[in-house]
């Protein structure tokens, strides 16, 4: 985010936390895909996701009276979204089979690739890292979803999770390490 994003979103934050719906409403539009692709890496149904950013907004604007600003308002909404794709992800019987998200979203993550076999080992790949993710311990996957994928700073991630800077290094380690024995396994 640029500077004068960043102003906005303060100022935005500002009239919400006065009661103002149409500030809350330019916030919710500022964030809503970001929000929703955060929450679709931990449930990997698009449907939910859905469900769960809508049920972020809500719990963010009952909660904005107590947002003091100590982070930016980004992290702070994540961290909602995080608890409630958590409890989403405890409470899912299905869980254990994980859905992948649907074609055209796996699509768009890829890089264009001329050649249709290059581009179906890409879709291939795409599919095995969401994989191999997915059966990553929590601890893990939170810490990897939030520094790599969501392109957190290490503190920002700490700060969200509520853990030590160390810690979120240590578990970004092995989590990576975790992450490439499964493809390197993979491919051979």
């Amino acid at each position: 985010m640029n500077d004068i994003q960043l102003y906005r979103v303060k100022s935005w934050v500002e009239q919400a936390r006065s009661g103002d719906q149409a500030a809350f409403s330019e916030l919710v539009r500022e964030f809503h895909s970001s929000v929703w692709r955060f929450i679709l890496k931990s449930v990997h149904n698009p449907s939910d996701a859905e469900e769960l950013a809508q049920e972020t907004f809500i719990s963010a604007w009952r909660s904005l009276p107590t947002f003091r600003g100590d982070s930016k308002f980004s992290t702070w909404l994540l961290g909602i979204a995080l608890n409630l794709a958590r409890n989403h992800c405890n409470r899912s019987a299905s869980r254990k089979e994980v859905a992948l998200p649907e074609e055209d979203i796996l699509e768009s993550l890829l890089p264009q690739a001329d050649d249709p076999s290059d581009l179906a080992q890409n879709k291939q790949t795409l599919v095995e890292l969401d994989r191999a993710i997915a059966r990553l311990p929590q601890e893990l996957r939170d810490v990897i979803i939030l520094v790599r994928l969501e392109n957190l700073a290490l503190e920002e991630a700490a700060t969200l999770l509520q853990i030590p800077l160390g810690t979120v290094k240590s578990r970004l380690n092995r989590a990576r390490e975790r992450l490439v024995e499964e493809m390197f396994a993979h491919i051979s």
